[in-house]
């Protein structure tokens, strides 16, 4: 039976963020500005504004960092609930961290090169398709026992929106031609689904791109020659 744990909304509190992140550089930082504050040094909008500031940086660094699961290696229980997505094969569900089995998608720092476009931020396209696939909808996940960087590596899926059976995450990222088939791991199981993301010229498919492997400077890491 999945574990599932349900929750409205990532928690992007203060709090939290200094959690995830490390509570006594910050806490230094605000003790030392409440005291400016205390003694008339700034005023009280300006304390808000760097309150603010401090807030919105640990926010939008956290999803970079890099994740740990707090499952045991050689764990295959499912796991499902609301995801957040961390970029085009990445997700974080159930405090875990989840890399999407068989593929790699685009870095989120990457750029590419498309017809009529010019450059633009695949990367980002990759994270949004992986969004507009799940679409708020619980997701589901299998992990294969292994892990990589501290993610738990599995195939994910949620539920069709005609609500006739469910839908593999893994496949149809590569079926938006951000993400590809990465044999080494997948024994090439999406090679199809690649090969009609390219014939229809889907997502970075129409124009010119680097294989995020390559982009990483890692020629051999899925497999590909």
């Amino acid at each position: 039976m999945a574990q599932r744990r349900r929750y409205d909304s990532p928690d992007t509190s203060p709090m939290s963020a200094f959690k995830r992140r490390g509570a006594a550089p910050w806490i230094v930082l605000i003790a030392a500005v409440a005291g400016l504050f205390g003694s008339g040094q700034i005023t009280e909008a300006k304390l808000e504004r760097m309150l603010r500031a401090a807030w919105g940086v640990l926010v939008q660094e956290e999803p970079q960092q890099r994740g740990t699961s707090r499952r045991s290696r050689g764990d295959t229980e499912p796991l499902s609930g609301l995801a957040r997505i961390i970029d085009g094969d990445t997700l974080d569900l159930d405090q875990t961290r989840i890399r999407l089995r068989g593929i790699d998608a685009l870095e989120s720092d990457q750029r590419c090169t498309g017809r009529g476009q010019g450059s633009y931020d695949c990367g980002k396209q990759a994270r949004d398709a992986l969004v507009a696939l799940i679409g708020g909808a619980d997701v589901t996940c299998v992990p294969d026992g292994s892990e990589t960087y501290g993610r738990v590596v599995a195939t994910c899926s949620v539920p069709r929106r005609n609500g006739n059976g469910s839908l593999e995450l893994n496949a149809a990222m590569v079926r938006t031609g951000f993400a590809f088939d990465c044999p080494r791991f997948s024994k090439g199981a999406y090679a199809d689904e690649e090969k009609a993301a390219k014939a229809a010229r889907s997502g970075a498919w129409s124009g010119r791109f680097e294989y995020p492997w390559e982009f990483r400077g890692r020629d051999n890491a899925c497999g590909r020659d």
